[in-house]
C-alpha cells in the first residue's frame, strides 16, 4: 500500500492512497482492505512536511500496521 501525504498552504494535511496506478482520496475502508491483503506500507510520500511531522506519521503507520500482524499461536495452543 502506498500513501501520499501532502501538506497544503493552509497547513491542512491531505492523504491519497494508491490503488493500482491511480491515487484516490483516502478512506479508512480502503486502507484496512489493503492492509488485510498485504500488511505493508510501501513508498510513502511526504510532501511539504517537516521532519518531525514525517517521523510522527511514520510512527503512527507502524503502530497501525502492527494491529494487522497475525500472531503465531503459542506451542500447544490451537488456532481458532
Amino acid at each position: 500500500m502506498k500513501l501520499i501525504f501532502n501538506k497544503e498552504e493552509n497547513n491542512e494535511i491531505t492523504v491519497k492512497i494508491q490503488q493500482g496506478t491511480v491515487a484516490i482520496d483516502f478512506t479508512y475502508s480502503e486502507m484496512i482492505k489493503q492492509l488485510l491483503q498485504n500488511n505493508s506500507v510501501e513508498d510513502t510520500e511526504f510532501n511539504n512536511m517537516t521532519e518531525e511531522e514525517e517521523e510522527s506519521l511514520k510512527k503512527m503507520l507502524n503502530e497501525v500496521s502492527e494491529i494487522f500482524v497475525e500472531e503465531e499461536p503459542d506451542e500447544g495452543e490451537e488456532e481458532k
